[in-house]
C-alpha cells in the first residue's frame, strides 16, 4: 500500500517489492531493490525518509521520523529485521539492525555496523562502523568483518536470525491471537489504520487513534482508549477477560512496536517505543516507561516518574520540558490522525 500524505507522495524505484499488509506512506524515497515484507511500515509524515538501493525490511520492521526535526536517511544495502524499528535516525551503508532492536532519534550509525537483536540505540548516539553493538543502552562488543556482517544480511533476508534473546520473543505477528470478531465502537473523529487487525470489543474515544500495522484484540476482554490517544505502528494491544482489560487513558502516546497486556495506563502518560508492558501493569497519571523496558506483570509506575531498564525500575521523575514533549506528541498525532482519516 503506497499512501499519500497532503501533498507529498512515496517515490519508489519499480524494482520494489512491498508484501501483503506492507505501508509506504508520505515523503518516502528509495533506490531500487526496495523489500518490504509482511506489515513492514515506512512512514513519514511529518518529515523525509530517504533509503538507498538494496534495502530490506523484514516483518513488522517499522521506520518513523521525528516531526519537524529528525528525518530517516539510510544508505545502501541497509537491513532491518523483524519488529526492527529506525526513528528519526540516519544509518549509512551496510548497517544491520536486527530483530527486535531499535535505532532511535538523531542517533547516527557508521557504515557495516551491526545492531544486535533487542539492542536499544539512545537518542543522538554516534556509533562507529565496523562494530557490534548489543545491549540496552547499546554498547560497542567487538569490530565485525564484511563476510561475518555478510551472514547477517544474509539471515535476516531469509527470515532465519543468526541469534535471537528474550527480547525477540516475538509473536508470530500475521494474525490476531484469538477468534473473536470486531466490535469497534468509535466517534466519527478517531482514525484506525486500514492495516491494523482489531479481535473483540475496542473502544475509541474522539480523536483517539490507531496506527498502522497494529494489533489491537481484546479477546474476549475488552480495550479502551480514551481521547486524543495515539497507538503507534506494529504495536501489539493483547488481553482476555480473564487477564484483565487494557485501559488507556486521555492524552497518552503508546509508541512504536510496544507489546502491552492488561494494563491501565494513565493520563498524559508515555509507553516508550519498543517497550515490554506485563499483564497487570498500573501506569500512573504524568508517568513513562522508557524506549525498551521490559515491564514486569503487576508492577506500578507512579504519577511523575520514568521507568526504564530490563526489567524496568525506578530511573528518575519527569521534567517540566519532558512533559510539555508529550503533549506536543498528542498534538501531532491528533493532525496526522486528521489528515489520514481525510485522505
Amino acid at each position: 500500500m503506497e499512501l499519500s500524505y497532503l501533498e507529498y507522495t512515496p517515490a519508489l524505484s519499480a524494482a520494489s517489492t512491498l508484501a501483503a499488509h506492507a505501508v509506504v506512506a508520505g515523503r518516502v524515497s528509495a533506490g531500487p531493490g526496495l523489500v518490504l515484507r509482511r506489515h513492514a511500515t515506512l512512514r513519514a509524515d511529518g518529515e523525509a525518509i530517504r533509503i538507498g538501493a538494496n534495502a530490506f525490511f523484514g516483518v513488522r520492521a517499522t521506520v518513523h521520523i521525528a516531526d519537524s526535526v529528525y528525518p530517516t536517511i539510510m544508505g545502501d544495502d541497509v537491513t532491518v529485521g523483524r519488529y526492527g524499528l529506525v526513528h528519526a535516525c540516519t544509518l549509512a551503508d551496510g548497517v544491520v539492525v536486527a530483530d527486535a532492536a531499535t535505532v532511535m532519534d538523531g542517533a547516527v550509525v557508521g557504515a557495516h555496523a551491526l545492531i544486535m537483536p533487542g539492542a536499544v540505540v539512545p537518542p543522538r548516539k554516534t556509533l562507529a562502523g565496523g562494530v557490534v553493538y548489543a545491549g540496552s543502552p547499546a554498547q560497542p562488543v567487538r569490530a565485525i568483518g564484511r563476510d561475518e556482517l555478510a551472514l547477517w544480511h544474509a539471515a535476516l533476508r531469509r527470515e532465519s536470525p543468526l541469534e535471537t534473546s528474550a527480547a525477540t520473543d516475538l509473536p508470530a505477528g500475521d494474525e490476531q491471537s484469538s477468534a473473536q470478531p470486531p466490535l469497534i465502537v468509535r466517534p466519527q473523529a478517531s482514525f484506525i489504520a486500514p492495516t491494523t487487525i482489531v479481535a473483540g470489543t475496542v473502544e475509541l474515544a474522539d480523536d483517539a487513534s490507531i496506527y498502522f500495522a497494529c494489533v489491537a484484540d481484546a479477546g474476549d476482554g475488552r480495550i479502551a482508549i480514551d481521547s486524543r490517544s495515539n497507538v503507534q505502528d506494529n504495536t501489539f494491544l493483547v488481553t482476555s477477560r480473564a487477564r484483565g482489560d487494557i485501559v488507556i487513558g486521555r492524552d497518552v502516546t503508546i509508541g512504536h512496536n510496544v507489546r502491552m497486556g492488561s494494563a491501565s495506563i494513565g493520563d498524559r502518560s508515555l509507553i516508550g517505543m519498543s517497550a515490554i508492558v506485563g499483564d497487570g501493569v498500573v501506569v500512573e497519571a504524568d508517568a513513562c516507561v522508557g524506549a525498551g523496558a521490559q515491564v514486569a506483570p503487576g508492577t506500578r509506575v507512579p504519577a511523575g516518574w520514568i521507568y526504564a531498564g530490563r526489567p524496568a525500575r525506578p530511573f528518575r521523575e519527569l521534567r517540566p520540558a519532558e512533559r510539555e514533549g508529550f503533549a506536543d506528541i498528542v498534538t501531532v498525532y491528533a493532525h496526522y490522525s486528521d489528515v489520514y482519516r481525510s485522505g
